[in-house]
């Protein structure tokens, strides 16, 4: 074998090491995409859960008992669970879920998942903004912020809200 034999077999071996790193870089890369969006759908099916699990139930502990609501100074003025709600399955109306936090890890129904759940209830008016306002109305929004350190390295979260609007028919 002559030197120029030498060099273009040096060369030829080079560029097998160069494409192998790429094909496994591209492998790594695509396993990382796949596992968080797994990671993603599993967090907005969370949210969505709770966000059923909320709409579910009574507008306001004032109309847990289908009680009749004239005026909105009638419905709570504190949002969030009253005393005896210590779990979420012991919540009887929406506002209950006001603060609501809770982390899958001890969960075993979800498997190697860590999420983090955080639930906001507050008064909107619709009229004016989709931002919390000082005054009672017929429409409550939940916002369910879902975390996990496997969400893109911890740094974002799914964040998911609805508004409920109580109605009633006389």
């Amino acid at each position: 074998m002559n030197t120029g034999q030498m060099l273009i077999s040096i060369a030829a071996m080079l560029l097998l090491s160069l494409v192998i790193i790429n094909v496994n870089r591209n492998s790594l890369t695509n396993t990382k995409n796949m596992d968080e969006t797994k990671y993603e759908i599993l967090a907005v099916s969370l949210g969505n859960a709770i966000i059923h699990e909320a709409i579910s139930k009574p507008f306001d502990e004032q109309t847990a008992n289908n009680n009749v609501i004239n005026d909105e100074d009638e419905l709570t003025v504190s949002l969030g669970s009253e005393s005896g709600e210590l779990n979420r399955k012991d919540f009887d109306d929406f506002d209950d879920y006001n603060n609501y936090t809770e982390n899958t890890k001890s969960d075993s129904t979800i498997i190697s998942a860590d999420f983090t759940i955080k639930c906001k209830v507050f008064y909107v008016d619709p009229s004016v903004s989709l931002d919390s306002v000082s005054n009672r109305t017929y429409h409550k929004r939940i916002e369910v912020l879902v975390t996990s350190p496997f969400l893109n390295d911890g740094q974002d979260g799914i964040k998911l809200s609805k508004i409920n609007s109580h109605f009633y028919f006389r």
